[in-house]
């Protein structure tokens, strides 16, 4: 319905301007729902401070609509290990592959170590600090081992106390590993 609604006022502005003999060349464009988004998407996450990949701002109409391009799902408080997680979650929408974000992910946390996982059918990239403290989990939508499908989602974390490589890991392929 948006898209149709889009197209039609495109075709009709389109016959308008060339009904009224206006230039081919047009002024810079007004500022739209989607400039307005982007011009509004947070540059980082709030629990963690670390930096958010702009695919996080969510393009649905109701996002439009509420203001809220990139706001996370706060997730509930968990306990890993004796260590207490906090977690934000940010939906991708669209077909933004995971090798994309993974890589995105990689320029822009210097010094975090990754970790690679497939569980219960999909793909697990975690990037962590070396305090296991901090840590992004980039998961994929279902797909077989190997595939370069759409990403599903990043989740932010914040772990105090810090949680052990070994751990972060298992975690990471939904084991639960507690040294």
């Amino acid at each position: 319905m948006q898209l149709t609604s889009t197209i039609t006022v495109v075709a009709v502005m389109s016959i308008a301007l060339t009904a009224t003999g206006a230039s081919r060349a047009l002024p810079a464009p007004a500022r739209t729902a989607f400039s307005s988004l982007r011009d509004s998407t947070r540059a980082t996450d709030p629990l963690t401070g670390l930096p958010l990949d702009p695919e996080t701002a969510c393009r649905t109409p109701v996002c439009i609509q509420y203001h809220t391009p990139n706001d996370p799902v706060k997730m509930p408080d968990a306990m890993w290990c004796k260590s207490k997680m906090q977690g934000d979650f940010y939906s991708i929408t669209g077909s933004t592959k995971v090798s994309s974000v993974v890589a995105w992910y990689g320029s822009h946390l210097p010094g975090f170590k990754r970790t690679h996982a497939y569980a219960s059918g999909r793909s697990d990239d975690t990037f962590y600090n070396s305090a296991g403290t901090l840590f992004v989990l980039v998961m994929g939508n279902p797909a077989q081992d190997g595939v370069d499908l759409g990403t599903y989602s990043v989740t932010y974390y914040r772990v105090q106390p810090g949680l052990s490589e070994k751990s972060i890991i298992g975690l990471n392929r939904q084991q639960r590993v507690c040294p």
